[in-house]
């Protein structure tokens, strides 16, 4: 496995990785609806998303940042997080699923 550095603690990690990952999704997104005319479909809710980003981040504790950052920045499964940190399937899945249903709830408001 690759050991990789970052300039920056997890937090800050995982929002830039996030906001660059939503922010590509919509122009994607946005390009292929200028270019054939589709339904917006999930555009909106990204863009609300993005825009909401640092709400999100208010909202989630260091521990839980510090498991999306392993998960979905380093790119590690389950059993690897697991290994690295000592904490049981359930409670990695429980601490990225409440990040997760915050973000539906930020999606949601109208």
């Amino acid at each position: 496995m690759t050991v990789r550095y970052y300039w920056g603690n997890s937090r800050d990690v995982v929002r830039w990785y996030l906001r660059g990952t939503l922010y590509l999704s919509a122009q994607s997104r946005k390009s292929y609806i200028e270019k054939t005319g589709a339904d917006p479909g999930n555009l909106p809710r990204l863009l609300k998303l993005l825009d909401n980003l640092d709400e999100l981040f208010d909202t989630v504790n260091t521990d839980s940042i510090a498991v999306l950052c392993l998960r979905y920045v380093e790119l590690l499964s389950i059993a690897e997080t697991t290994k690295r940190t000592g904490l049981s399937a359930y409670q990695i899945t429980t601490k990225t699923g409440k990040v997760m249903k915050k973000a539906k709830e930020i999606i949601a408001q109208a």
